[in-house]
C-alpha cells in the first residue's frame, strides 16, 4: 500500500512538473503552443517589435488599418542600453535601460516629418509610452509596456529574415 501511494505521488509530481523553459515571463522563458513543443519567447533586447496595439487606461485598440503598408510602429531595444525604430512617420533613436520588469527611457531624438492624420496620432500615442518608467512584460511573443497613468502598447516580436539581423 506505501509503495502504491509513492508512486501514484511520482506520477502526479512528474506529470505536474514543467520542463525547464516551459514558463511564460519577461525573462526571455516560452510557453507551449499545444502541439508538444516549447515556444521560446524572445528576449526584450536585440529583438524587433511591431506595435499592434495601443492602450488608454481601459481602452486597448489596435493599430488603424489604413495605415500605408511599412507605418506601423516599431523598436528595438539595443543589449548597449539604447532604443531605436520608427514612430509610424519618425523614425527614432534613444537611451533605454532595460532592469527587470522595468524599461526607462531617456530622452528620445527623433526626425520631424509631417504625414497623416492618422499616422500621427498614433506616433503621439506610442511616444506617450516612451517617456520615462514602464513596467514590462513578454508572453507569447507578445510585449507589453505599461506607463504610468494607464497608456500602453502591446507589440508583437518580428521573426528574422534569413540572413539578416534585426533593427
Amino acid at each position: 500500500m506505501a509503495v502504491s501511494v509513492l508512486a501514484l505521488f511520482a506520477l502526479v509530481a512528474c506529470g505536474t512538473q514543467a520542463a525547464p523553459g516551459s514558463g511564460s515571463g519577461s525573462d526571455g522563458s516560452g510557453s507551449g503552443d499545444g502541439s508538444g513543443t516549447v515556444r521560446t519567447d524572445p528576449p526584450v533586447t536585440g529583438t524587433k517589435w511591431t506595435v499592434t496595439t495601443l492602450v488608454s487606461g481601459r481602452n486597448t485598440t489596435a493599430l488603424p488599418a489604413d495605415l500605408p503598408d511599412g507605418r506601423a510602429p516599431h523598436l528595438t531595444f539595443g543589449e548597449d542600453g539604447t532604443v531605436e525604430g520608427s514612430l509610424g512617420c519618425n523614425t527614432f533613436h534613444g537611451k533605454a535601460t532595460v532592469k527587470g520588469t522595468t524599461i526607462t527611457f531617456g530622452p528620445l531624438a527623433s526626425t520631424r516629418k509631417m504625414c497623416a492624420a492618422e499616422a500621427m496620432e498614433v506616433e503621439r500615442s506610442v511616444l506617450a509610452v516612451l517617456a520615462g518608467e514602464t513596467t514590462y512584460t513578454i508572453k507569447d511573443q507578445v510585449l507589453s509596456l505599461t506607463a504610468p497613468g494607464g497608456k500602453g502598447l502591446g507589440a508583437s516580436a518580428v521573426a528574422p529574415e534569413p540572413g539578416k539581423s534585426q533593427g
